[in-house]
């Protein structure tokens, strides 16, 4: 199912989109083994299907993702601008959707997010807490474990069209695995996103690395791929949450800054923004604004007016953003692939974060009509 899959998998996108993503160099055994030539063969439109089914195979390894949208810092939003222009080196556990583990690793110590049946916890090294949340939205802002090579594939394969062209691409050798290649060049005019290249294993689908193309770039923006990999289920005990002797637990309902907005009021969320149709909110969330289930859908989301002024603040001190002509204020930061914006209505009352795999016209559009209250 490689086409457009409804409320679900447009939901699924934005667990990569507002996914997603790294800015320096795939290095070290990774780059290295996907550089590597191979010998496998399969048809593309099959590999394609085959990796949108690929949900249901485990496995264990080591990644590391990179991007290069060159994202400023921004205070307000520092753990996702510097995922997004950084290098994400991870180690994984999956069982199934709700099995699963990451381990980020970096120079000053690890965090670990476990994904249970009921819920999710996070164990922090440095802090030495074992956070349990209760419920994380699915329309989120990133985060490092969504570059892993199969999670990053499947979600955006989802958002592409059945009649998007499947094209062979060179095989690879990663991690092991002889993999094919298939490229899926995506005709939709209102998304950033030129095409999605994933190698897999043409016998489980389970795709093993990653490249995302912007249009009018030569290089992928997003770089995923194993290091290490080893298919079949992962040790159950790794996928129990465990915190060392003396550490601290704490619970929240939500680990996300969207699942915090997303609980308050959603009624200056128009039905339509940009020519997009609004999906019905999902539940617990009503202020999470998801239009579209395609690439280019777009995700708004109302803001406080504090908050909003933050942000705002700290887009104009990286003198890195776009001044949006609006009645009202709005400053954008737009890269190749991924294009965000803070609206504020001209009495200041209302705001909003706008965001999507989309050119700067949608955005202008869109910021337009949540001032206006959307067109109906």
């Amino acid at each position: 199912m490689a086409g457009r899959s409804g409320t679900a998998a447009g939901r699924a996108l934005w667990r990569w989109a507002v996914v997603a993503v790294v800015g320096a160099l795939l290095v070290g055994v990774p780059a290295l083994l996907a550089a590597r030539p191979g010998d496998a063969r399969a048809d593309p439109q099959e590999l394609r299907d085959r990796i949108a089914a690929s949900a249901g195979v485990g496995w264990t390894g080591y990644a590391e993702a990179r991007a290069t949208l060159g994202l400023p810092r921004i205070a307000a939003l520092a753990d996702v601008t510097t995922l997004l222009s950084g290098v994400t080196r991870m180690r994984g556990w999956y069982a199934g959707p709700d099995r699963a583990r990451t381990d980020v690793l970096s120079a000053v110590g690890e965090r670990d997010r476990y994904v249970t049946p009921r819920g999710q916890a996070v164990w922090d090294y440095g802090a030495e807490l074992l956070t349990i949340v209760a419920r994380d939205p699915e329309v989120r802002l990133p985060r490092s474990e969504d570059l892993l090579p199969p999670d990053l594939a499947r979600r955006l394969l989802a958002g592409t069209a059945p009649d998007d062209p499947a094209t062979a691409l060179p095989a690879r050798r990663v991690a092991g695995v002889d993999a094919a290649g298939v490229r899926v060049t995506v005709a939709d005019p209102e998304t950033t996103v030129d095409a999605l290249d994933v190698w897999a294993d043409p016998a489980t689908g389970l795709p093993v690395a990653v490249e995302v193309r912007a249009r009018g770039v030569a290089e992928p923006m997003i770089s995923t791929a194993f290091g290490d990999l080893e298919q079949g289920p992962p040790d159950p005990t790794a996928l129990e949450p465990r915190r060392g002797p003396g550490a601290g637990v704490t619970r929240s309902p939500t680990s996300d800054l969207f699942g915090v907005l997303g609980r308050g009021d959603g009624s200056t969320l128009p039905a339509v923004l940009a020519g997009r149709e609004r999906v019905p909110p999902e539940r617990r969330f009503p202020a999470l604004g998801q239009y579209g289930t395609t690439l280019g859908q777009l995700i708004a989301v109302p803001l406080p007016a504090d908050f909003a002024a933050t942000l705002l603040g700290g887009i104009d001190r990286a003198g890195a953003g776009r001044t949006l002509t609006l009645d009202g204020q709005g400053s954008a930061l737009e890269t190749p692939l991924l294009s965000l914006a803070v609206v504020r209505s001209e009495d200041g009352a209302r705001a909003w974060v706008l965001a999507g795999l989309v050119p700067p016209a949608a955005l202008d559009s869109g910021a337009a009509d949540l001032l206006a209250g959307g067109r109906q």
